[in-house]
Order: C-alpha cells, then structure tokens, then sequence
C-alpha cells in the first residue's frame, strides 16, 4: 500500500466520520464534492475518493500558464486509475483540466490566506491540503521576521480544522535576482524547521522541497512565477510527495539521450524545457529515448503528450525492442498537455523506450519514469 493509499483511505474515514454526523446520505447527483467513484489503476488495491485542495497564492493560481501545476497533477492522478475531487471557491485552469476547483489567490500573503482558510476547510473538508504560501511576504518584505510564525498559526488552524487530513507544505520557488533568493532561502529553513515539528508531534504534515525542484530558468520574465515548464516540474514534485515514488523525467527535444527519425525538434515557451518533438506524422517516425537506469524492475511511464488534431492520436510503444502496447491521446489542442501512463519492465544500465506514429500526429514534450505500485 502506497503513502496515497493511506492517505486515501484516512480521508474517507474522516469523511465518513462527518457524514454520520451531519445525517448526510450520499447519493449520485447530489450536491458537489459529496459523492465521488474513483476507477483503480489495475493491480492497485481499490482506492478511496479524496478531495484536494490547492491552497495558496497566484502560483497555485497558475499565472503565467493557465492552471499552473494543477493540470498536470491531475493528469498523473487520471492516469493512474484514480479520479481526484480538487475543490475550493475559485476555479480556473485549461480545456484539459476537468477539475479547476482550487484556492490560490493572486497577491495574497500568509495574514491574508489565514484569514479565509478555515471556513475554505469547514465547506470542502478536503483530505489532502496542498500549500504554499509566502512568495508575497518574501517578495514585498512584508513582515519577514515574523513570516515564519505567522505560517506557524496557518498551519495550526489548518491541522485543528482538518485534524485528520494530509497536509503537505511546499517551500517557495525560487526568485530571481541573488539577494531575493538568499531571503526566499531563509524563510524556506524556516519552513522546514517548523514542519519537521509538526510532524514529530504527531500531526499529518508534511515538506515537500519545491525550492530544489525548480531553476532559475523555470522561472518566467517575471523572476517570481514558473514557466510552463516550471509547473510541470512543480506537478511532478507534487505528485512524487503524494506517493513516496519519485520521478525522473526526460526531455523529448534533448539530442543528448533522444532520437527523432522523421520529425522534428521543435522550441516553444509552453513545454517543459522550452522545446518539444513533433510533426511525427509519417509511417515509421518515431522518438526513442536511452536511458540509463540504476536498478531493474517494474517503472510507471509517463508520457506528456499533445494533440492538435480532431480525434484521438495513438503511438506505438516498444521498450527494449519488445512491443508495449499503444499510447492513446485525448486531442485538447497543440501545447495542451495531456499525461499517459503505460508499465514498463526496464533493465538496470541502457533501456530504450520508443514511441512510433500509429494514427494522426502528436507531440512530446516529455516521459517520466517511477517505480510502480
């Protein structure tokens, strides 16, 4: 049982817990966030709905890239068979994006956040809380001596109000210009410091180290917000934090480990990495990646795909020169990000993993890799 299926199952407890309380019945077609089915990813114990909260300011937002990491954590939540309840007041994110429930608020600082986020918690009563806050603080100098206990009472009227929940703290991302960051870094200590003892007094919190995570070059014109590729990142860290499985990612442009027969390397501000393979649209067009690995066995594969034509684009995946089965696309629209997963036996040093034109065209911005439930 993985980390997400304790948390999971906590979450439904709590919940059921509530319901019996409040004389609530669930029925289908009820009232938002009151009912939920969550399909198993196959081989997987079945899994418990949980409501998510993303809980912050304009990155959890998403400026710069409309839905900012929400989208592609979704995307890893869908395709590993589970069916995520993101909830909140505000709503926002792209096409692909079912689910655009959340609580980041542009410009907002910790006092602000605390002000509102306990009556958030008592309406959506969610089973994971995802936050980061204190950007704004750091960027506006606002109250920085006091920054860290003002997150230290956040953090306690979160884990009273929702004392069953999972509450996972991101550090903040990185900020342009050295003397910004060196305060970005002082404040994160904090973070990890306080964290460290909330967790060692028994409630449910957790870091997530989103600092790390990012470069200077994930970061938009504006030296505070992730690019695109920067939330991708953020996602991946996210979701990685969620299921103890780390991910390593690959970028689909880099010749460094990539080949691309019949297509093209393509650069474009809204995939990972500034850049993308496309245009492999012809008979036998293909991109493999070479890979290096530490350890064999059994890794999920997730391939962060786009497609801009008017139905469904399918590749054909072969590991190792053994076939794989087929990749299938949703179409959403070029640079409309999308994530498929697939298991893969994969051999400790050189593994190749290809991807092949089947039907239509579709672009790849990047594959992820972590070990399997």
């Amino acid at each position: 049982m993985t980390r997400l299926d304790r948390i999971i199952i906590a979450a439904v407890v709590l919940f059921v817990s509530l319901a019996a309380c409040a004389g609530m019945r669930l029925q289908a077609g009820g009232a938002p966030h009151r009912a939920l089915v969550m399909a198993p990813h196959r081989d997987a114990p079945v899994s418990a709905p949980v409501r998510v909260m993303p809980l912050g300011d304009s990155i959890t937002d998403g400026l710069q890239s409309s839905g900012g990491y929400r989208s592609d954590l979704w995307q890893y939540m869908r395709a590993d068979g589970m069916k995520p309840d993101f909830v909140g007041s505000r709503s926002g994110g792209p096409s692909q994006l079912d689910d655009r429930d959340e609580e980041g608020h542009p410009g907002w600082r910790i006092r602000q956040l605390s002000q509102h986020a306990r009556d958030w918690l008592l309406e959506y009563r969610p089973g994971i809380v995802l936050l980061q806050i204190g950007t704004n603080d750091v960027v506006q100098r606002w109250g920085l001596p006091t920054a860290p206990a003002r997150l230290n009472a956040l953090l306690d009227s979160i884990t009273a109000t929702v004392p069953a929940a999972q509450v996972y703290v991101a550090t903040i991302t990185p900020l342009a210009g050295k003397a910004r960051d060196a305060r970005a870094r002082a404040y994160n200590a904090a973070i990890t410091g306080l964290v460290a003892a909330k967790a060692a007094a028994g409630r449910h919190v957790h870091l997530v180290d989103m600092h790390s995570a990012l470069s200077k070059d994930d970061l938009s014109g504006d030296g505070i917000h992730p690019t695109s590729g920067g939330y991708a990142k953020m996602a991946t860290t996210w979701y990685s934090a969620l299921t103890g499985r780390p991910m390593t990612r690959w970028e689909a442009e880099s010749p460094t480990y990539a080949t691309v027969n019949n297509g093209e390397r393509l650069t474009t501000p809204n995939a990972s990495g500034n850049g993308k393979v496309g245009y492999l649209s012809a008979a036998g067009s293909f991109l493999e990646f070479a890979l290096q690995l530490p350890r064999a066995g059994r890794y999920r594969l997730y391939v962060r795909a786009g497609n801009g034509s008017d139905g469904t684009c399918e590749q054909r995946l072969t590991v190792n020169g053994r076939p794989g089965g087929e990749l299938r696309y949703p179409a959403y629209g070029w640079d409309r990000w999308t994530i498929t997963a697939a298991d893969v036996d994969l051999n400790a040093g050189r593994d190749t993993v290809r991807l092949t034109h089947a039907t239509c065209s579709a672009e790849i911005d990047t594959i992820g890799l972590a070990p399997a439930r």
